[in-house]
């Protein structure tokens, strides 16, 4: 694998392991002589003691416990002094004996590039990538310091987890490599901070120990070689997005032949030989040998990941290839996913994003979200006062609080005092609107202490985001069986046609084809600034050009544009006939009158936003032959939210001050921790939003909510 060489430091020590980062000298030394700042035995800088307090601009840390070594460097667990929230610490070194004074200087101006350069851009749980919060370089120091909030940093590599379980069945290697195409298709498409690679982000040290994995089976990607290979001496490689799709098909081949346990073999297993191969799962192994470049290669992440998606499934059932795996059911925590994987149904392996989720993959989610609070009543740290907040005038949160979806009782009322036996009162006002929600939490004397918000454009320096739910926009035309419209488009349609329609440039459905009617398109802009947006980004690419021609598009609210539809079919017919228009998530999903369509991107396949629950309970994408009004109300195609499939789909953020000293750097985490209890997610989900853990089909709401 094309990784940074940590071992790189050992020929300027005499360390007795020939590995100074991972050597335990250097912490016996600080354990032994208090105070000690170098390895007794080698002169190798120490680990920090614990307590150390390390001061940054947003808050000040304090090391709990060394963890390992990883990449080029070492972490520590440790918490934010201000609150009390977990924190990773990642720890590099710039001794005199291999970086002068300039060139520790270069590398201290570099890293602190990373937190200010394009991996801070918005990005949800779904690309999975591990991104510092803040950097600590202290220019009379040889330490510097990534901090990573919360515990992803701290989950084990693949190469641990490799070691306790054993080869991975082939289900749980396309697994992996589903995850990990996505990350490298989010990142590949970023603009890079560093001028070296204007051709775009690539990972650069993708391996076994640059991957941790969750109990739940999320694989997260870390140590980046953009900053990884700065405290390499005399090391600058070229990164290249084609070396990490090889790479990748080098860590796939490590997992289901469990490689790196056998490295000290005298016989290395070798991908280029036929008989090293596992093989259960011919198509597999014929998709890994194009990514790693031995066959016909991809052109890109986004290629090889619809590739995979369509791999047909292996005849025997999933399970890793005798000669490599060496389970034991007495392994702990990474065993716990790798047997729930193996209890997935073949077809769940493969086609967890456009298909149903199979009955074991929703007994995982059952179990992730049995791992939250239960409910308001079990969330802590908000002392009594008024907490203001803000969000979109006509936006989507506005239109959630006024949502009913417990009772008679509107979600405003409910969230205004989420615990009753605490005087937190949490007000929610908007603004002009065209002033950003956003921008009104940055004022010196800003009227709120955070904001909710769809995001679609960069969060603005200064502010900390969080995901609570995913929201997003659907495209809809007129459900009328005479025109049958939905039909003639197949249920779909391309972000490429959106755009031309909604520019102007297609004005007829005969246009797209003989087999469409000879209609003439009427295209509706919503009045929703936040939809509008959202479009722009997503379908326009926020051009200048485009978005002229946009708006000369007729505009008409979305609840006007629904009501014309539905008035009544036959008069509907002769003004809203060929009609398209789009809006927010919430105001749109349950409407029965409006056919939402599925949205291809590029050469992908196109993805339905709903689903539909067959007679034999498993779940399907809704399609024009449907009956929507007559049929049970459709749900949120939960996988296509989360994991950015369907293009349309957004983060729902809370967005509050970097500034420990600014209210809403307290009352912004303590909200998102209410919206993410049980009962939280459960009244998201019920008002029309996708939420980050799944309630099951009969979860009913605690009584502290219901009592109300």
């Amino acid at each position: 694998m094309h990784t940074v060489d940590s071992n790189a430091l050992a020929k300027f020590y005499q360390c007795i392991q020939n590995a100074p980062l991972g050597c335990r000298k250097p912490i016996e030394t600080a354990e032994k002589i208090p105070g000690a700042k170098f390895c007794m035995e080698c002169g190798f800088p120490t680990t920090l003691p614990i307590q150390t307090e390390l001061r940054g601009s947003l808050g000040t840390y304090r090391i709990s416990e060394i963890l390992r070594s990883q990449g080029m460097g070492r972490l520590y667990r440790g918490t934010q002094t201000s609150n009390g929230q977990s924190v990773v610490v990642k720890e590099y070194l710039l001794p005199k004996q291999y970086f002068n004074a300039v060139e520790a200087q270069q590398r201290r101006t570099a890293l602190g590039q990373v937190t200010k350069g394009n991996l801070t851009t918005p990005k949800g749980r779904e690309f999975r990538l591990v991104s510092p919060s803040e950097t600590i370089a202290d220019p009379s120091s040889d330490r510097v310091y990534l901090i990573f909030s919360g515990e992803i940093a701290a989950l084990p590599t693949l190469k641990q987890t490799l070691r306790e379980t054993g080869a991975f069945s082939a289900s749980q290697v396309r697994q992996v490599l589903n995850q990990m195409l996505q990350s490298l298709h989010f990142l590949h498409s970023q603009a890079s901070s560093f001028a070296s690679e204007a051709i775009g982000t690539a990972h650069g040290n993708l391996g076994l120990e640059s991957l941790v994995i969750s109990d739940n089976g999320y694989v997260y990607v870390c140590d980046l070689a953009s900053w990884e290979q700065l405290f390499v001496p005399a090391s600058r490689q070229v990164l290249l997005p084609e070396q990490d799709l090889i790479d990748l098909g080098s860590v796939a081949f490590a997992l289901w032949t469990a490689q790196e346990i056998h490295s000290g073999s005298d016989a290395l297993l070798n991908p280029r030989e036929a008989q090293h191969w596992p093989q259960n799962d011919p198509p597999l192994r014929d998709f890994l040998l194009r990514l790693l470049g031995l066959e016909t290669p991809f052109n890109s992440a986004a290629e090889a990941r619809q590739a995979l998606i369509k791999l047909p499934q292996p005849e025997t059932a999933a399970g890793s290839h005798g000669n490599f795996s060496s389970e034991s059911p007495a392994k702990p925590n990474r065993k716990y996913w790798l047997l729930s994987l193996l209890a997935l149904p073949l077809l769940g392996g493969l086609l967890w994003l456009l298909l149903p989720r199979s009955i074991s993959n929703s007994n995982a989610e059952m179990a992730n979200f049995k791992h939250l609070l239960p409910s308001f009543a079990d969330v802590n740290g908000i002392g009594p006062g008024q907490h203001p907040y803000t969000g979109e005038a006509l936006g989507t949160w506005t239109i959630v609080l006024d949502k009913k979806p417990a009772s008679d009782r509107k979600m405003r009322a409910l969230l205004t005092q989420p615990k009753l036996d605490m005087a937190a009162i949490f007000n929610y006002r908007t603004y002009a609107p065209q002033r950003s929600p956003l921008n009104e939490v940055l004022e010196a004397n800003a009227k709120a202490n955070f904001a909710i918000a769809s995001l679609s454009t960069q969060l603005p320096e200064g502010l900390i985001q969080e995901t609570i739910a995913y929201d997003g926009l659907l495209v809809y035309v007129p459900a009328y069986k005479s025109q049958n419209l939905p039909s003639a488009l197949q249920g779909k349609i391309s972000l490429a046609q959106l755009q031309q329609i909604f520019t102007g440039q297609l004005t007829n459905w005969k246009q797209l084809g003989s087999d469409f009617p000879d209609l003439p398109i009427k295209p509706y802009r919503p009045k929703e600034p936040e939809a509008l947006r959202l479009f722009q980004q997503k379908v326009l690419g926020n051009d200048p050009s485009l978005i002229a021609q946009f708006n000369k598009i007729e505009q008409r609210s979305t609840f006007n544009t629904l009501r014309s539809i539905a008035v009544g079919e036959k008069q509907a017919q002769k003004t809203e006939a060929g009609s398209i228009s789009f809006g927010l998530l919430t105001q749109t999903w349950d409407q029965c009158k409006i056919y939402p369509l599925a949205i291809a991107q590029e050469n992908l396949d196109p993805v339905q936003p709903l689903l539909r629950e067959t007679t034999n309970g498993t779940m399907q994408p809704i399609s024009p032959s449907d009956n929507l009004c007559l049929e049970k109300k459709p749900l949120l195609n939960i996988s296509a939210f989360h994991t950015a499939s369907y293009p349309l789909s957004t983060p729902l953020i809370i967005a509050y001050p970097r500034d420990n000293n600014l209210p809403g750097n307290v009352s912004g985490p303590i909200f998102a921790n209410f919206l993410k209890t049980q009962d939280g997610q459960y009244l998201l989900q019920q008002a029309g939003l996708v939420p980050l853990q799944t309630p099951p089909k009969n979860y009913t709401l605690s009584s502290s909510i219901l009592n109300r």
